[in-house]
C-alpha cells in the first residue's frame, strides 16, 4: 500500500508540473554557441534571442524536434580535376607582345588595278576570256581570283604561268588552278608594300583564341589575308627547311610561343635540342614549368651525343605510354586523359594525366650526319608511333637531304614547310613539289599538308617578346624539377646479362613494395614511380621474378604478383 501511494503522488506531481508550465509558457533551455551554428545551418534566418522574451518562446516552438547532426555532404564529383598541378598558374597575357606592324617598301612597282588589267589583257591575247577577276591584299602577297568564261579549259590557263609572270614583270608569282576550296583560279603576286605579320595579331585572332586543338599553332597569314592556325597533333609531325636567314628560327619561336599561350604546364612538355647552342637558350628559364629531359642533364640539349640519349629516353617514354594506352583500351592520349578525368583509370594502378610532348630539333640533318643511325633510328621510331603516345616532332634543317636514306626517312614526316631554297631540286626534296626556289623575302614560305600547298607570311616574333613571355612564366611557381624522361646515363652498371641473387639492386626492396602494394607486375610502373631508365627497371623486374615476387612475363600483359600483401612481403624480406 505505501508503494502505491508513493507512485500516485509522483504522477500527481508530474501532472501539476505540466499544468503549471502550460500556464506560465514555455521557457527556453540555455543554448550554447555551437547549437546556434547548428540551428543556422537548418534555418538560415534564425537569430538568437533572449531566453526570457516571448519572441524567443514563439520562435523556438517552430523549430523541428529532430535536428540533423550535420549538413548533408554532396556526393563527390565524378570528374577528376584535369589540371591538378599548379592550379594558380596564369597563361601569358597578350599585352606582353608588341602591336606595331612596320611596312617595308620592296623594289617592285605594283598596282592591283593595273595588274588586273594586265592579267586580262595577257589571257585575251591567247583567246582566253575572263568572266570576273578580284584582288585581295595580303601582308606580303596579292591574291587575284579570276573566273574564266564558260567553255575555257583550266589547263590552258595553267600552261600560261610563265607568260603571266613575264607580263606582270614580277618574280615569285604562283598560280593555283583551281584555287583549293573555291571555284576560281588563283594568282599570287608579291605585294609592293610588305607588312610584317606580328605575333600579337596572330594570337589575338578569333581562330586562335577559340580553337579547341590539342596543340594549336598560329603560323602566319595566307595570301588572302586569313590567319592560318593548325593543330600540330593532327599533322602529327612537321619538317621545317630553308636557307640560312630566311626565317626558320623565327617560325620555330612562333610555334613555341603559340603553345605557351594556350597550354598549361600540366598539359604540355617541351624537349628542346639546339645544336646551334644559342637559338633556344631563352627557354631555359621555364625549365621547371614546361621542359622535359634527363634529370642529370641540362634542360636545353646542345651536344649531339646528349641528344641521342634524350631521343632514346623519349622512345622509352613512348613505349611506356603505349602500354598505358593498351591497359586503358584507349587509342590515343586524348581518349586516355578523358578516361582519367572521369575516374575510369585509378592512379593507384599507375595511371596519371599524360601531357603532350613536343620535340623540337634544330638542326636535324646535322644531328643525323654526326651521329648516324644512333640518331636516325629513334627519330624514325618517334615519327612512326609517336602520334598515339602524344609525342610530336618539329624538325628544323638548313640543309636538304642529299643521302637517299635520309630522304626516305623524311617520308614519315607528312607535313613540310619550306622557306626559300636554293634550287628546284631542293624544293622537291623537302616539299615533293617545286616552288620554294621562287620565294622572295624572309618569312615567305610554303606549307605542304594534306595534298595541298599553302603560301604563308610567317608571323614575326621579336627576341624581346620571347623574353617577356618566358619571364612572365618563370616568375610563377613551378615544379621542383623538370619533367623526367625515363633514362639515365649512369645506369651502365646495371646493364649486365646475369646477376647474383645475393647481389640485389639497392632499390630491390622499394620496387618489391611498389609492386606488391599496387598488385601490378609492370616494368613501366617501376620506371614511372621510381623514375628509372628501362634497363635498370627491367633488371629489377628480372630480380623480382627470380626471387618469387612476380611470375614470368606474359607478352604485353602485366606479370602476376605472387605475394599478395605487404605483411607477407615483410615476412619474405625479413625471415
Amino acid at each position: 500500500m505505501p508503494t502505491i501511494l508513493l507512485f500516485g503522488a509522483a504522477l500527481l506531481a508530474v501532472y501539476l508540473g505540466f499544468r503549471f508550465s502550460r500556464q506560465k509558457g514555455l521557457q527556453s533551455p540555455p543554448v550554447d554557441d555551437n547549437q546556434f551554428e547548428g540551428l543556422q545551418q537548418v534555418l538560415p534566418n534564425f537569430e538568437p534571442a533572449s531566453s526570457s522574451s516571448p519572441e524567443s518562446a514563439e520562435r523556438l516552438s517552430t523549430i523541428p524536434t529532430k535536428l540533423p547532426l550535420k549538413r548533408s555532404i554532396p556526393p563527390p564529383s565524378t570528374e577528376r580535376d584535369p589540371l591538378p598541378d599548379l592550379k594558380d598558374y596564369q597563361l601569358p597575357t597578350i599585352d606582353l607582345l608588341h602591336s606595331d606592324a612596320s611596312e617595308t617598301r620592296l623594289g617592285i612597282e605594283a598596282n592591283p588595278e593595273k595588274q588586273q588589267e594586265q592579267i586580262v589583257r595577257t589571257l585575251r591575247g591567247f583567246d582566253i576570256e575572263v568572266a570576273s577577276i578580284t584582288a585581295t591584299m595580303g601582308p606580303a602577297m596579292i591574291l587575284f581570283e579570276l573566273v574564266p568564261a564558260p567553255g575555257v579549259r583550266i589547263a590552258r590557263i595553267r600552261h600560261l604561268e610563265e607568260e603571266l609572270a613575264l607580263a606582270l614583270a614580277t618574280p615569285g608569282m604562283r598560280m593555283l588552278a583551281p584555287l583549293p576550296g573555291k571555284g576560281t583560279i588563283g594568282i599570287e603576286v608579291p605585294n609592293a608594300q610588305k607588312r610584317v605579320v606580328t605575333m600579337r595579331e596572330m594570337l589575338a585572332a578569333d581562330s586562335f583564341r577559340e580553337s579547341q586543338f590539342d596543340l594549336p599553332i598560329a603560323f602566319g597569314k595566307t595570301s588572302g589575308n586569313m590567319t592560318f592556325v593548325f593543330d600540330l597533333a593532327s599533322m602529327p609531325h612537321l619538317l621545317l627547311a630553308g636557307a640560312t636567314g630566311q626565317g626558320k628560327s623565327v617560325s620555330l619561336h612562333a610555334m613555341l610561343i603559340s603553345l605557351l599561350y594556350k597550354k598549361k604546364p600540366s598539359e604540355l612538355k617541351l624537349v628542346l635540342i639546339d645544336l646551334k647552342q644559342i637559338e633556344l637558350s631563352v627557354y631555359e628559364s621555364i625549365a621547371h614549368h614546361f621542359l622535359a629531359g634527363l634529370n642529370d642533364e641540362a634542360p636545353i640539349v646542345t651536344h649531339p651525343r646528349k641528344a641521342v640519349d634524350v631521343l632514346d629516353a623519349l622512345c622509352i617514354e613512348m613505349s611506356n605510354r603505349l602500354e598505358l594506352l593498351r591497359s586503358a583500351n584507349a587509342r590515343n592520349v586524348r581518349e586516355y586523359n578523358d578516361k582519367f578525368r572521369h575516374r575510369q583509370l585509378p592512379p593507384e594502378r599507375g595511371h596519371y594525366l599524360l601531357p603532350m610532348i613536343v620535340v623540337a630539333i634544330d638542326d636535324v640533318i646535322t644531328l643525323i650526319e654526326t651521329q648516324g643511325n644512333e640518331a636516325k633510328a629513334p627519330i624514325m621510331r618517334l615519327a612512326e608511333n609517336g602520334r598515339s603516345a602524344g609525342i610530336h616532332l618539329i624538325l628544323v634543317t638548313s640543309l636538304h637531304p642529299t643521302d637517299s636514306e635520309i630522304h626516305e626517312f623524311f617520308q614519315n614526316i607528312p607535313a613540310r614547310a619550306a622557306f626559300r631554297l636554293g634550287s628546284r631540286h631542293d624544293s622537291r626534296s623537302i616539299l615533293n613539289v617545286a616552288g620554294a626556289e621562287q620565294l622572295i623575302h624572309p618569312g615567305d614560305m610554303l606549307l605542304a599538308f594534306n595534298n595541298e600547298t599553302i603560301r604563308l607570311s610567317c608571323a614575326f616574333v621579336q627576341p624581346t617578346e620571347i623574353e617577356a613571355v618566358t619571364q612572365f612564366i618563370a616568375r610563377q611557381p613551378g615544379y621542383p624539377e623538370i619533367y623526367p624522361l625515363p633514362g639515365s646515363t649512369n645506369e651502365q652498371h646495371w646493364e649486365g646479362e646475369g646477376f647474383d641473387l645475393e647481389d640485389r639492386d639497392p632499390l630491390f626492396e622499394e620496387a618489391a613494395r611498389l609492386i606488391v602494394s599496387s598488385q601490378l607486375g609492370s616494368t613501366s610502373l617501376i620506371q614511372r614511380k621510381m623514375k628509372l631508365g628501362y634497363n635498370r627497371a627491367g633488371r629489377l623486374m628480372d630480380q623480382l621474378e627470380a626471387s618469387g615476387v612476380v611470375g614470368p612475363g606474359e607478352g604485353s600483359q602485366s606479370r602476376e604478383v605472387l605475394i599478395k600483401s605487404e605483411m607477407e612481403l615483410d615476412q619474405y624480406l625479413n625471415p
